[in-house]
């Protein structure tokens, strides 16, 4: 007789043992390669513009600061305050007031229209709007300052000799409208 084979086997068979000692090599070369190669430091040029210096005396027109028109917008809940002032003098301060109903906002508009075709190169308005006023209202404020409508004659725009053609005709009163009271 022979020996016969338990079914089951040896129970105290070794497993076997994974090496992972080449992955722990890989893995580090692939760190010192990838600290290597990647760029901590970018490098960018700025490009400044400096006024030139010179020693030579400035004319009179060089040190006179230029005239120009500061318009600003109170937007409060049952009034706009519309006030203009210019930064040299003579200031000629001028203020006005409107309802916030349609009739006065379009009274208002024909008065931002006026005031760009008295100084074309005004092209920036400052609007400040109080806590309380609706957003319908003050969008309505806002298009009668930044839009021309289709009845509205056009008015001359003072841009530069270089400037495209497309952008010197165009349905926007004000070019920049700035809100001055946004809390974050």
């Amino acid at each position: 007789m022979g020996s016969r084979r338990k079914k089951g086997g040896n129970k105290q068979a070794a497993t076997p043992e994974l090496n992972v000692m080449p992955f722990v090599d890989i893995f580090s070369m692939l760190n010192t390669f990838l600290l290597v190669s990647a760029s901590f430091i970018g490098l960018g040029i700025l490009e400044v513009q400096i006024p030139f210096l010179s020693n030579a005396p400035q004319t009179e027109e060089e040190q006179k600061p230029e005239r120009t028109l500061n318009i600003r917008v109170d937007t409060e809940k049952d009034k706009i305050i519309l006030t203009t002032l210019y930064t040299e003098p003579p200031e000629d301060k001028q203020v006005k007031e409107y309802k916030t109903d349609i009739a006065d906002i379009e009274r208002f508009h024909q008065e931002m229209i006026s005031i760009k075709t008295k100084d074309p190169k005004s092209d920036k308005v400052t609007v400040f709007v109080d806590d309380d006023v609706k957003y319908d209202k003050m969008v309505l404020v806002l298009d009668a300052i930044k839009t021309l409508k289709e009845n509205d004659p056009a008015i001359p725009k003072a841009v530069d000799p270089g400037e495209p053609a497309e952008v010197q005709s165009g349905r926007i009163l004000y070019d920049k409208v700035v809100i001055g009271s946004v809390i974050l």
